[in-house]
This record gives structure tokens, C-alpha cells and sequence, in this order.
């Protein structure tokens, strides 16, 4: 369920994300996070979070298990008759 949450913002722009946040984030001590505005707000994620998603929207294109690079290599040499 979506929070709401009321944050104090100094002058100079800075501000502490409550110790729940942090630890929904999974963020212990200093760390970094990643910011996104869009139409519905403002989002706060981590790279680690955001790499997973792009995993996850990536994965029903995956051809095979192996490197991209070889495999690319291995169809430009059958394409060419190279052994």
C-alpha cells in the first residue's frame, strides 16, 4: 500500500529519508538512489532495483544462455561459410 509521507526540505535542498524508507530501499548508511519524475510523481529506486526491471522487461527477448558478443560472432561466421 502506497505511503505518504510528509519529508522537511532545508534550504539548501537537502533531506532525510525516514529509516523505514531507507531500509524498504535497502539502503544501510550512505548510499545513492535513483530519482525518476514522470506524469504520476515523483519515484525514488536504487541502480540495483532498477537493473533487475530492465532485467526482467529484457528477458522474454533472451535467445540463448551464452555471450551476446559470441553469439553475434558465431551467426556472422555461419552467415559468411567461415568455420
Amino acid at each position: 500500500m502506497p505511503q505518504r509521507r510528509t519529508i522537511q526540505v532545508a534550504e539548501d535542498g537537502r533531506m532525510n529519508l525516514p529509516a523505514d524508507i531507507r531500509r524498504v530501499l535497502g539502503l544501510s548508511g550512505a548510499g545513492r538512489i535513483i530519482l525518476m519524475q514522470d506524469e504520476d510523481g515523483i519515484h525514488l529506486t536504487t541502480a540495483a532495483d532498477s537493473l533487475r526491471r530492465v532485467r526482467e522487461l529484457a528477458a522474454p527477448f533472451r535467445r540463448g544462455s551464452g555471450s551476446v558478443v559470441d553469439e553475434f560472432i558465431a551467426e556472422r561466421r555461419a552467415d559468411s561459410g567461415e568455420d
